[in-house]
């Protein structure tokens, strides 16, 4: 088998592991793995570095989205080597790339035992596309999920920091049931607008924790 990201081939060693447990089998190399930064957890909601809450949660929690999001964690730094991984997943739509983190997403996803929601893409974008890139990596690792939200035809990532602030009606419920406990998933996490407004649409619909895991931390 070769590495989905450089195709060198998988040096795979058989163990009494793959017989017990049937282990997923490894679709990346420890060379390319060993180019991935992980993030070691700081701010209880965002994943940024140093202790207690970071100065940018620590300011949203001064406006109108206080308490919309109960805690998060991010996985990995936006380095350059997730930046190449995420060019080759999303517009290249190498849709073989959801499994590369699908286990350890899916890991922490079940570690908050809330019903897993995947931000919804935006029409436009999933039509370009061609596959919803969270809700694949969420088949990969054998998640169960639900979509609650849907998403209006703004395009985040054409603003700048200031604009994806101040968005205002990106999402609207889709008429299914609000569960109590909802985990937020999504890709990257840049400014964390997107999460607060998807949050706080959803304890004004009755979910009394919101938490969120993304892959990245740009």
């Amino acid at each position: 088998m070769n590495c989905y990201l450089c195709e060198g081939v998988l040096d795979l060693k058989p163990s009494w592991r793959d017989l017990f447990f049937m282990d997923r089998e490894e679709t990346v190399c420890l060379n390319c793995s060993a180019t991935f930064e992980k993030l070691i957890q700081g701010c209880k909601i965002c994943s940024a570095s140093g202790p207690g809450i970071c100065e940018e949660c620590t300011h949203w929690e001064t406006t109108e989205f206080r308490g919309t999001i109960d805690y998060g964690q991010c996985l990995y730094v936006y380095n350059d080597a997730m930046k190449d991984y995420f060019h080759q997943f999303k517009f290249l739509q190498d849709v073989v790339l959801a499994e590369v983190f699908a286990e350890e997403l899916v890991k922490a996803v079940r570690k908050t035992k809330a019903a897993a929601v995947p931000i919804p893409m935006n029409p436009v974008k999933l039509r370009e596309r061609t596959f919803a890139q969270v809700d694949s990596i969420l088949e990969a690792g054998g998640a169960d999920y639900v979509h609650l939200l849907q998403k209006n035809e703004e395009v985040q990532g054409e603003k700048n920091k200031g604009e994806r602030i101040s968005t205002r009606g990106l999402f609207t419920l889709n008429g299914n049931s609000v569960p109590k406990n909802i985990v937020l998933v999504d890709d990257m996490y840049t400014t964390g607008t997107t999460l607060r407004l998807a949050a706080k649409i959803l304890k004004e619909a009755g979910a009394e924790t919101v938490a969120f895991v993304a892959l990245i931390r740009a």
